[in-house]
């Protein structure tokens, strides 16, 4: 008898914490489900390393789709993709769940939806998707060290299934050092330091990055390895080349982490977890504009309760003596120590053991009120287009829409037929080349539009979607 098929689904993100939490959770899933992946993020392409099949479909952000048209996008996108996989629940971990997620939830009464929602809320942070809860089947809360430290908005709520913390770690085997070091380009023999700092997406990383190194470099017998995200927005300098490496798209990163004798890093859900699992000495730098993520809090607490190390990143000053200090063998040996008393994170197989629980019984019945008024605003959007949602706009005092105002001109590019990207076609002006393709290194680097297929799709499906991205671009030909 074959395996029930499970969605993990991700936002678009400003990193990789949502997509490692659900490779987390996908690997404990496996004994009692089938995972396939569908995320916004460019990086889904790391799911690769893993043998993990999936899809990517492009955020608002990316700028394709029509802003007032994207919510249908995603909705008609994520019901193909449920129709194709035959899934039987869809667990989406992000901080908002789309207004298209929800849309294609009512499309689907038979499909069980959890929504899996990161704490730490920052203030100020906006808690109206937190209006949504009950229209999942279940809410899920990954668990978090500094847990007691969390005063954000879904602190004290009880509408989420709460559980130990979730890292990659559960399940990887750490390289022992050599190999580590070697597979990194690093001497093993030296005493090394990791510098990453978020990808830049939000925040300047380079600036308190560069201060980091420096000062870590100061010790002329320490090296250096800086992390360059798949995602990254910036670069951070190496000083001194002879005695930095720069660690661009390595991923999981936690293989590797027996490899460091220290860590400078920002506050994020995935770093917090995985450096401190593995008893890597750290100075945390949070990213004080991280969405609804409160690092600063989260690392804050950490250092207060001597697990960590904490700067302010705008205060160079202070980032400068604190790398410093990670030279102490002693100040390194009492963060360790420190660390191998926090809890053992488990929180994958608990998010498997509910799902797995959820597929055992019916789905919820739907009550279909919420979603009457989902798709009477929705439609309205429509109806108004861009010219009468940017009066909207501004009359609520908000700023223009990004994005196109209309579909935009394409002509398709389908793979070709051995699998590999096609080759570059002359187009007339104003017509964008569309890739149709299986290909994730499309969807990370390619500026122009990428409409994305999960491996050894059928052709009902490859039909289904050049029907839909017809709905949304102005197709003007299909190449060969």
């Amino acid at each position: 008898m074959s395996k029930p098929v499970v969605v993990l689904a991700t936002s678009n993100g400003t990193g990789l914490g949502h997509l490692s939490r659900q490779l987390a959770v996908g690997h404990a899933l496996r004994d009692d489900a089938e995972p396939v992946y569908f995320s916004l993020s460019r990086a889904v392409g790391v799911i690769r390393h893993q043998g993990q099949r999936g899809e990517y479909a492009p955020s608002r952000e990316r700028g394709w789709i029509p802003t007032h048209l994207w919510h249908h996008y995603l909705r008609d996108r994520l019901t193909a993709f449920v129709a194709e996989t035959k899934a039987e629940a869809v667990v989406f971990d992000g901080v908002v769940p789309y207004e298209g997620l929800l849309l294609a939830r009512a499309r689907l009464p038979g499909v069980r939806f959890v929504w899996m929602r990161r704490g730490f809320w920052r203030p100020g942070a906006r808690t109206a998707p937190l209006a949504a809860a009950p229209l999942f089947d279940l809410v899920l809360e990954p668990g978090d060290f500094a847990a007691a430290g969390d005063n954000g908005a879904t602190a004290h709520r009880t509408d989420a299934v709460r559980l130990s913390p979730i890292t990659q770690l559960e399940y990887l085997d750490l390289l022992p050092r050599e190999e580590a070091a070697a597979e990194l380009g690093l001497d093993p023999g030296r005493p090394t330091a990791l510098v990453t700092l978020s990808s830049g997406v939000l925040n300047d990383v380079v600036t308190p990055g560069a201060a980091a190194v420096t000062a870590l470099l100061e010790d002329p017998d320490w090296q250096v390895a800086v992390v360059r995200s798949h995602i990254a927005a910036g670069r951070i300098p190496l000083s001194d080349e002879s005695r930095c490496v720069e660690l661009a798209g390595v991923y999981p990163l936690a293989r590797y982490l027996a490899a460091f004798d220290a860590a400078v890093a920002a506050g994020g859900y995935n770093s917090v977890h995985e450096l401190l699992t593995a008893g890597v000495p750290t100075l945390f730098v949070p990213n004080p504009t991280s969405g609804t993520d409160d690092q600063p809090a989260r690392t804050r607490w950490l250092a207060d309760q001597g697990f960590a190390r904490h700067a302010d990143a705008s205060d160079l000053d202070d980032v400068r003596r604190l790398a410093r200090e990670l030279h102490d063998e002693h100040e390194r040996e009492r963060l360790r120590k420190a660390c191998a008393e926090l809890p053992k994170p488990g929180g994958s197989r608990e998010a498997a053991e509910q799902v797995a629980r959820l597929l055992r019984n019916a789905p919820r019945p739907l009550d279909p009120a919420p979603y009457r008024r989902l798709r009477a605003k929705s439609a309205m959007v429509r109806v108004l287009g861009p010219k009468g949602m940017a009066v909207a706009r501004k009359a609520l005092r908000k700023p223009p829409a990004a994005g196109p105002t209309a579909p935009l001109a394409v002509t398709v590019v389908p793979d070709a037929a051995d699998g590999e990207p096609a080759a570059p076609q002359a187009l007339p002006d104003g017509v964008r080349p569309l890739h149709l393709t299986e290909d994730f290194g499309q969807v990370q680097h390619s500026a122009d539009p990428v409409e994305h297929l999960i491996t050894g799709a059928s052709d009902d499906y490859r039909k289904r979607r050049e029907t839909i991205l017809r709905q949304y671009y102005d197709v003007r030909a299909v190449g060969a």
